[in-house]
């Protein structure tokens, strides 16, 4: 029972038991019969009075409740001419003005936020109590391969993916360095933040690929430039003294001259492979940059599989090309795209030597894909992180040149890429 039920009850008896007076008063005395009369009359007047305040202020209390309850900062009260209420209309609107200034900073706080988490280049995922996501921006869903639809009220755990996994088993303010497919690598941070009273914790993924490999790069171009400069120039001085030796021929003596004239013939030639060795590792870090244009991305493999139809025959291999009939237009140079397939399927040749398996280049539109898949030997687990590295090869005699190219290649198109074993076959994975 609110404040004005209580008055008028409270109204009613007193003035029903003012009447009764008034009533034996009428019976016994009419001087005190006028007195109470009078008095009836005035204090329902004062009770009248007194009722319609309490009823705007009601009015007011209810309006205001009302209002706060929907949220509604855009009204005002008018003043009723009750100080009791006047001071409450005042407060109110002071108080609305306040929240409606401080709502609208905050949704323009919140929309610069959320555009700038979109835009990020760093992935940002928010979980609530539960270990649960609430939010990921386009950036995450890109590095964790997952919609972020799909992302939205699952655990990290939930999914089959590297990245989720180790994810999901940070620690708080305990960075980590995490490498998917052998060339991809990520910064990884769990962190929190304090919204209405609570701490709930977000993920930051920040991509540092091509960060790391420009740093691998330099210090590749810094050692070899360092060895092609002191081999070249050691070699170039002992060639010339064997040059020398080499004209001196009549001082050798009879019966060992061919000998000496051969071996110093091999000496010079050795040099000079040597110093061809050297240039051809200083010819690697200096690839140009790329000249894109809009080329058929299956006339980029017919090419590249024609030119390398005779290694097929002679591994004893067959290439099939299960190509989309629509052929994906994608801006790259064609020249070092070919050069990147073909050392692409040198490695797949090599490592389906053994096994005979056939190789099997797919193509797709939206988003342009190339894959190409051998049955070969796969590539063992503990190998994955460093087949990209340069110089790093598990074949005799070779170089590690081959897919630390295709990697410069690639990263310098921004073409992302992958490569991975599942089961019986390997896929090398472009994504353009």
């Amino acid at each position: 029972m609110n404040i004005r039920k209580h008055f008028l009850l409270w109204t009613v008896v007193i003035h029903f038991l003012m009447a009764i007076l008034c009533f034996f008063a009428f019976l016994t005395n009419l001087a005190w019969f006028l007195f109470f009369f009078t008095c009836i009359v005035a204090s329902i007047v004062i009770s009248i009075a007194i009722w319609r305040r309490l009823s705007k202020s009601d009015k007011v209390a209810v309006a205001c409740l009302e209002m706060l309850n929907e949220q509604d900062f855009s009204a005002r009260l008018r003043r009723v001419g009750y100080p009791e209420s006047d001071r409450m209309i005042d407060l109110y609107n002071r108080m609305i003005g306040e929240l409606r200034e401080q709502r609208l900073q905050m949704r323009g706080k919140n929309e610069f936020l959320d555009l700038l988490v979109d835009a990020s280049s760093m992935g940002i995922i928010i979980l609530d109590y539960s270990m649960l996501i609430t939010s990921a921006n386009p950036a995450a869903a890109k590095f964790l391969q997952i919609p972020a639809a799909e992302l939205i009220g699952h655990s990290l755990k939930d999914f089959d993916n590297i990245m989720t996994q180790k994810l999901s088993n940070l620690i708080e303010g305990a960075p980590q360095i995490v490498e998917v497919d052998g060339i991809n690598r990520y910064r990884c941070s769990r962190l929190s933040f304090l919204d209405r009273g609570g701490r709930y914790p977000f993920m930051l993924i920040e991509e540092l690929t091509q960060e790391l490999i420009d740093a691998e790069k330099r210090a590749t171009e810094k050692a070899i430039r360092t060895m092609s400069h002191e081999v070249n120039n050691t070699l170039t001085s002992i060639n010339s003294n064997l040059s020398l030796l080499l004209g001196l021929d009549a001082c050798f003596p009879e019966e060992l001259r061919p000998d000496i004239v051969h071996a110093l013939q091999l000496s010079i030639e050795r040099s000079d492979n040597l110093c061809g060795l050297v240039s051809s590792f200083a010819d690697a870090v200096k690839l140009p940059p790329p000249a894109p244009a809009p080329v058929y991305l299956n006339d980029i493999v017919r090419n590249t599989v024609s030119l390398m139809q005779g290694n097929f025959a002679d591994a004893g291999i067959n290439c099939v090309m299960q190509l989309c009939d629509i052929s994906p237009v994608i801006t790259a140079d064609s020249v070092q795209m070919e050069q990147a397939i073909i050392n692409i399927l040198k490695n797949a040749i090599e490592a389906s030597i053994n096994t005979k398996g056939e190789i099997i280049i797919f193509t797709s539109c939206a988003p342009s894909t190339l894959i190409i898949r051998d049955h070969g030997c796969g590539i063992p687990e503990e190998l994955r992180s460093k087949v990209f590295k340069p110089f790093f090869t598990t074949k005799p005699g070779g170089q590690g040149i081959g897919l630390m190219l295709v990697c410069e290649i690639l990263l310098n198109h921004k073409f992302s890429f992958q490569l991975e074993t599942k089961g019986e076959h390997t896929d090398f994975k472009i994504y353009m």
